[in-house]
């Protein structure tokens, strides 16, 4: 049995080496960081007795900034943003790299808006520029100021998105599929840099089409960039790009600043915006007149338009045009893509759109007009007759026709009396693809008192 002298002996050796351990590797007296708490992370209030905090425990400020800075992190690893966590708006330069005034003009511009976006994200906000223009900056600046402020946001490259889908939905992988689609789709903030048109396959498409409808449906922040022209674009995207009340447009490079006044071609003028189902009197001036059941063929077609609906009296003031911008507003204010054009002020723009000196062109705005989910052509028929104008309005009604687009038309031309004679008319009548509604009933507008 060993006895008790070596036993102590060995103890001490220890408690020697253990202290040349400490003393070397570990400070006993480290300095005090925080000289709130003296560094033990929480505090009692000093309150008076009976105070319903009396005696409870407090985190110190210390342990709100570590956990602000642990947030920070999460959120940076949620992002995907990686390498693109540098890119802020106090990094940017505001010249863009040009030694241009006017570029330089719309750059600061298109900065201040981002930078106002980020502040309070809400609705959708698309970045359009030429490659190299600042595009993926600002995104990433977005992104990077709502996560410095706590709200979540998703950034990723389009067609990375795609492939990552694409991946996981032929691995038979169901569950990661299904976490990456609802992942993007509910992201609080979305950022969805680069989106194309070119080389994307009907799947592609389909989903990111799918994507996009949910967000816009609940109108939750999503920020776009792309560098083509908006119109060249899917039809689906650019409905929700060009809604002004869904999406603000900027632009980060001058020669593209145009598109403002392209996004407002076809909007509902504003003396018409309060036309509405509520504000239409089914009952006429003087009752006499067959307004109720045209009244609820228009309400059905707002519900579900298909086809074409076509409003005719050889009277003005029977409230063609305005039962035409019901079914508009309505279908806008559901998210629908709707095209109002007067149509001989449409034949004006379309005919400006040759000029060198305009900034649209014709075939832009055609290809607009003729994509668009529901149009409306109001006072067909009243346009310039020459040759131009009705091969233009040709063209334009076949197309519809051929692709069966919801189109409505209010008209003071009897086309049954020349359907043998125009092709337009033939089209107009086809009972497969809609109806003419005639409308009985005195002018309205004679019958209004000061």
């Amino acid at each position: 049995m060993e006895n008790l002298g070596s036993i102590l002996a060995k103890l001490d050796t220890f408690k020697a080496n253990r202290s040349n351990d400490l003393s070397q590797d570990i400070d006993l007296n480290p300095p005090i960081i925080c000289v709130v708490c003296n560094d033990k992370g929480w505090l009692t209030p000093k309150l008076p007795t009976g105070h319903q905090d009396f005696g409870s425990i407090k985190s110190c400020v210390c342990r709100k900034n570590v956990k602000q800075e642990e947030l920070t992190t999460r959120l940076l690893s949620y992002s995907n943003l990686g390498s693109l966590s540098r890119y802020t708006f106090e990094t940017l330069d505001l010249k863009n790299g040009t030694g241009q005034q006017d570029a330089s003009d719309v750059f600061r511009e298109a900065f201040i808006n981002c930078s106002n976006y980020s502040e309070r994200p809400s609705g959708w906000i698309l970045i359009n520029g030429p490659h190299g223009s600042g595009k993926t900056h600002l995104s990433a600046a977005i992104a990077n100021r709502c996560i410095s402020t706590g709200k979540p946001a998703f950034f990723i490259y389009v067609p990375d998105l795609m492939d990552h889908l694409r991946a996981s939905y032929t691995n038979n992988s169901d569950f990661e599929y299904d976490d990456l689609f609802d992942q993007v789709k509910n992201a609080p903030i979305l950022i969805l840099d680069g989106i194309t048109d070119h080389s994307v396959s009907s799947w592609s498409a389909e989903k990111l089409n799918q994507i996009l409808n949910h967000r816009s449906n609940g109108r939750l922040p999503t920020i776009l960039t792309t560098s083509e022209d908006i119109n060249s674009l899917d039809p689906f995207i650019r409905s929700r790009i060009y809604d002004s009340n869904l999406c603000d447009i900027v632009t980060t490079d001058s020669r593209i600043s145009c598109y403002d006044e392209m996004s407002s071609l076809g909007a509902i003028p504003k003396e018409l915006s309060q036309m509405n189902f509520d504000t239409f009197n089914s009952k006429g001036r003087r009752g006499n007149s067959n307004l109720e059941p045209v009244f609820e063929s228009a309400k059905k077609y707002s519900q579900t338009p298909d086809g074409w609906l076509t409003f005719y009296s050889d009277n003005s003031g029977v409230g063609k045009t305005h039962l035409a911008v019901a079914i508009g507003n309505y279908r806008k204010s559901v998210g629908e893509d709707v095209f109002f054009a007067f149509v001989p002020e449409l034949m004006d723009e379309l005919r400006s759109g040759f000029s060198p000196d305009s900034s649209l062109s014709s075939s832009r705005i055609f290809d607009r007009v003729k994509d668009s989910s529901l149009l409306i052509l109001d006072d067909l028929g009243n346009e310039q007759d020459t040759n131009w104008s009705q091969k233009t309005i040709y063209h334009l009604l076949v197309y519809r026709h051929n692709h069966r687009l919801p189109t409505i038309i209010t008209t003071r031309t009897d086309f049954t009396s020349i359907a043998s004679k125009s092709a337009q008319a033939s089209r107009i009548q086809d009972a497969k693809i809609g109806q003419i509604l005639n409308i009985q009933a005195p002018d309205y507008r004679m019958g209004r008192t000061r």
